[in-house]
Formats: structure tokens, C-alpha cells, sequence
């Protein structure tokens, strides 16, 4: 239920190029992903929609908010009115920093979908989850050798038949 409501979210945050994503330019995207690197939507085809991640994390966070407020209001109107606006000003800005997050998160998972997406149309007969970091080595490997991108494909799998 949770990745169902993932995919639908991320399909209405980001506008995904219909696409595929090339060869080398997966390879690239995978090293940079498996070292932990934030890519560039444009690298693997998508764009943020910012207004709509606003709009759906808005959502989200007064789906959490709402019992949170129900239940504290009875001792935040007991409190100083200058309190009750320090705490505000301190959780407004709490809540534009867990943004920050959300969109980073969303990114992620969008990164690792088209990956695996292109990663099946590439290396068909590859798993991704088992491949992934072994053939990201013989493409450091290929780059070591200045391997043209035109040879790339073939390196790789001559190398991975030969493993």
C-alpha cells in the first residue's frame, strides 16, 4: 500500500520524460547514485513540479498536524501569547526544513526508479540489486582505459560474460 501511494506521488510531482534513458548516461547516473551523489533531474530525463510537491506536502504534514494541534491546544491557550508566537515562528521553520527532506527523499526515489527502469531495458538479463555495483566497476574500470562510449556496451558485457 505505502509504495502504491509512493508511485502515485511521485508521478504527480514529477514530470517524467517518456524517453529512455541511454546507455552511457545510466552508467554514469548508477556510479554517481551508488556513490551517494545527488543527479540532476535532467541527467535521467524528470523535472520537479514544485508547486504540486508544496501542494502534497501541505497535505501530508496537516494529516499529521491535525491531532498534534487538537491535542495541545488546551495548553498552548494557557500559554503567553509571545510563547505561542515563538513556538509558531520555531515549528514554520521546523516544517520548510522537513521539506527540504521530503523533496530530497522524493528525488531519491525517482533517481532509483528510472535507474532500474533504464537498468531493465539495458542489462535485461542483469538484476539490478545484484549487478549494479559490479558492472558500476568495470565502468570505472572502462573510464581507467578512456574506453569510447561507442565500445562501452561491448567492454561491459565482454567483461561481464568473462566474470
Amino acid at each position: 500500500m505505502f509504495e502504491n501511494l509512493k508511485e502515485k506521488l511521485i508521478s504527480y510531482i514529477y514530470n517524467v520524460s517518456k524517453q529512455p534513458v541511454k546507455f552511457a548516461t545510466l552508467l554514469e547516473a548508477n556510479q554517481l547514485f551508488n556513490e551517494g551523489m545527488k543527479l540532476d533531474g535532467t541527467i535521467l530525463g524528470f523535472r520537479l513540479r514544485l508547486a504540486r510537491a508544496y501542494v502534497v506536502f501541505i497535505i501530508l504534514a496537516h494529516i499529521l498536524i491535525a491531532p498534534i494541534a487538537l491535542i495541545t491546544h488546551s495548553f498552548f491557550s494557557l500559554l503567553d501569547c509571545h510563547a505561542s508566537i515563538i513556538i509558531a515562528v520555531f515549528f514554520t521553520a521546523w516544517l520548510f526544513g522537513i521539506f527540504s527532506f521530503f523533496k530530497e527523499w522524493t528525488r531519491d526515489s525517482v533517481t532509483r526508479k528510472r535507474i532500474k527502469d533504464a537498468w531493465a531495458l539495458q542489462f535485461p538479463y542483469f538484476p539490478y540489486d545484484e549487478y549494479n555495483k559490479s558492472i558500476n566497476d568495470i565502468y570505472e574500470e572502462a573510464q581507467k582505459e578512456d574506453v569510447q562510449r561507442k565500445d562501452l556496451e561491448q567492454y561491459i558485457l565482454d567483461k561481464l560474460s568473462n566474470s
